[in-house]
């Protein structure tokens, strides 16, 4: 069973929030600056809101907004570049945390709530989310 450890987590997180202000911070003018920006902007929030959990809650309950994210999210399906910058933040997260695109994608196919899916003992990687 794989666990990861809470600093691990917010070091990952930070990181990719680091990422995403430097995003923020490119100059370069392009046709695309202004996507480019709300997608960064969007993920910079996502990863804030995320370590914020971490930090003041746990793992738990960061799992539960990102997957109750995700959910919404899978559900709207827009080119929107902030809603994409969401999703990709969020996804980003259960990467880090072993969950991968095919597993949220099943879970949320087959209506498994993030509870019944951190009280399951047959799926490993749920226990990701548990500290």
């Amino acid at each position: 069973m794989v666990q990861i450890a809470t600093e691990d987590l917010l070091r990952a997180l930070k990181r990719c929030k680091g990422i995403a202000k430097q995003e923020l911070l490119i100059k370069e003018s392009t046709q695309f600056n202004e996507a480019r920006k709300a997608h960064a902007e969007a993920r910079r929030e996502i990863y804030t809101k995320l370590i914020d959990l971490v930090e003041t809650s746990d793992i738990e309950n960061a799992c539960a907004f990102a997957f109750k994210e995700y959910q919404n999210l899978s559900e709207s399906c827009t080119d929107d570049p902030t809603e994409k910058g969401r999703f990709q933040a969020l996804e980003m997260f259960f990467n880090v945390l072993g969950i991968n695109q095919n597993q949220l994608n099943e879970f949320i196919t087959n209506h498994i709530d993030i509870f019944q899916l951190l009280s399951m003992d047959t799926q490993p990687s749920i226990d990701l989310c548990m500290q």
